[in-house]
């Protein structure tokens, strides 16, 4: 836990860090606590940090001003730490479900497009600020609206679950995938020049290959494009559609298979 002794110095220490929840009085020094929820609100990195009012102002007209801040509660002094504890955890659940929906792709549980493609802009921001390479690998399953019409749409479904998950297991922590389409994902690889990433690419590739399903003959194969930074693009939009030029010429050429740019 980090205290700052009033909003100014709050505000400061949010330009380096991220928190799981604020708590704030609202009788502080320098800037007062609701002038500080008021900058957070217009931050869009901070507006949606939980944030709890804990103040000895207890009067009726202090609740309803602090909840015209969009406070998640508002907490008078003396309090019962039990309840605070309580009102912190029930807060902290919430928006551990929503982040979970709004973030994540809610059938395959991999980034979304939104999520995927912010994470991808702070990884490109650190290869032009400390002269990293970040590889991206895009990809599209080899004929899966003929799988999806001759075994059904909730079999598709299942396949692309299970290849999410495989991608999951062969990747490292520091490495993160998105769905970006019905069938095609992203893969991203940060301090990888392209040669280690058409490595990973591959061995991503093999074990897909080595899937199995409940219909034995079926075989899911992708195809995939790989780009890297700074050497392709150094900006997002560049960079993608380098690799989906790369993996357009895989699959001109037969499929299961990964070209690079």
């Amino acid at each position: 836990m980090l205290d700052a002794e009033d909003g100014i110095a709050a505000l400061e220490l949010l330009t380096h860090i991220s928190p799981d929840l604020i708590i704030s009085d609202i009788m502080m020094p320098r800037m007062d606590g609701y002038a500080f929820r008021k900058e957070l609100l217009k931050r869009e990195t901070n507006q949606f940090i939980p944030f709890i009012f804990l103040t000895a102002k207890d009067q009726k007209a202090d609740i309803l001003k602090g909840m015209q801040y969009n406070a998640d509660a508002y907490i008078s002094k003396p309090f019962d730490p039990q309840v605070l504890v309580a009102k912190v955890g029930a807060i902290l659940r919430k928006y551990a479900r929503f982040n979970e929906l709004i973030r994540f792709d809610a059938l395959t549980k991999v980034f979304n497009r939104q999520t995927l493609e912010s994470n991808l802009r702070g990884e490109l921001n650190r290869v032009r600020r400390y002269e990293q390479k970040t590889t991206i690998l895009m990809v599209d399953l080899d004929s899966f609206k003929s799988l999806n019409d001759t075994y059904g749409h909730d079999f598709g479904d299942s396949v692309l679950k299970r290849v999410a998950h495989r991608f999951k297991e062969k990747l490292r922590d520091i490495d993160f995938v998105g769905r970006v389409g019905g069938e095609e994902f992203i893969i991203v690889m940060p301090n990888t020049d392209k040669e280690a990433g058409l490595f990973v690419a591959n061995r991503i590739r093999e074990g897909v290959q080595n899937l199995s399903f409940e219909h034995p003959e079926v075989r899911v194969t992708f195809s995939g494009g790989v780009a890297s930074a700074p050497e392709d693009a150094q900006e997002m939009e560049r960079l993608i559609k380098k690799a989906d030029m790369a993996l357009y010429r895989a699959k001109e050429n037969g499929r299961n298979r990964i070209f690079t740019a």
